[in-house]
């Protein structure tokens, strides 16, 4: 995973493909080490996010609940209907929220095999 810092205090992340069974487990380590190395408050772009199954959203929810104990929260942004769906049918809504689309400083993280790593010259 890649990620740019806006300025504000909000760490700006971008995901794309799918985030499922088999890449949620590195997303989650990936968004908690996030938080904890760069603040509570993480926007998530997920407009090139293909594909994303309770795993994925586990992974999203316990990041976002280590960001609210810390003081900030995980927001998603360019959230894709199905993924719209599935925060509707979880009843957690409050994660999307209308914002733009994250920084140009951002870059997708995908699945790939192995360990994601993290741009951390940012």
């Amino acid at each position: 995973m890649r990620s740019g810092h806006d300025g504000t205090g909000t760490t700006r992340v971008t995901v794309a493909g799918e985030l499922d069974i088999a890449t949620a487990a590195d997303f989650g380590i990936e968004l908690a080490r996030l938080i904890d190395d760069r603040g509570p408050n993480v926007l998530i772009d997920a407009s090139a996010l293909s594909f994303c199954d309770a795993r994925g959203l586990a992974a999203i929810t316990a990041a976002d609940g280590l960001a609210r104990r810390k003081g900030g929260a995980v927001t998603l942004t360019g959230v894709r209907p199905q993924l719209a769906r599935i925060l509707r049918a979880a009843r957690l809504e409050r994660l999307a929220r209308a914002r733009p689309a994250a920084h140009p400083a951002a870059h997708p993280w995908r699945p790939a095999l192995g360990r994601p790593t993290a741009d951390r010259s940012l």
